[in-house]
């Protein structure tokens, strides 16, 4: 009786992980480049509202690349993202309400991590950090907050302070 259930279980779990992937892939062909301005190409990923899809965009996009994130992640760069981030990205600016004790020891582990309040001066940040020939790639990585902007707001968001760049 335990084994059925123990297969049970692990069948709807397989499941679900399936069902997960799917949507980080749909997800995944949001990607649009939004402006490219002083040979530096600016990407919209604001669809990707889970990690693992945000992680796929930077693989797919390469170095030089700049990573504009929701501040909410902050807590959950662990050893593992932080080899994934200096393999793969050159910088990152994380926006909203944050840990500034955290960004600091990301910052003093792998350099050029900036911590903003607001989306728009990220944007602005991410234009100082990003090489000729690079991008910069806007993908918060979470769902957005209950009461909060929500994907296509904040597509917006950064596509206007795109354009006071």
């Amino acid at each position: 009786m335990q084994t059925r259930k123990t297969a049970e279980l692990a069948t709807r779990l397989i499941a679900l992980r399936s069902e997960a992937l799917r949507e980080v892939k749909a997800a995944r062909n949001k990607l649009a480049a939004a402006l490219t301005l002083g040979g530096v190409e600016y990407m919209d990923d604001s669809a990707s509202t889970q990690l693992d899809a945000t992680l796929l965009s930077i693989m797919d996009l390469g170095r030089p690349l700049v990573w504009i994130a929701d501040a909410a992640l902050l807590p959950a760069i662990d050893g593992r993202m932080m080899e994934f981030m200096h393999d793969h990205v050159d910088g990152a600016v994380f926006h909203g309400e944050g840990d500034h004790a955290l960004a600091e020891l990301l910052d003093a582990e792998l350099g050029r991590i900036y911590l903003t309040d607001t989306l728009r001066t990220a944007v602005f940040t991410a234009r100082e950090l990003a090489l000729p020939g690079g991008r910069v790639l806007y993908s918060p990585g979470r769902a957005a907050m209950p009461g909060g902007p929500d994907q296509a707001a904040r597509s917006d968001e950064f596509r206007k302070a795109l354009k006071d760049l």
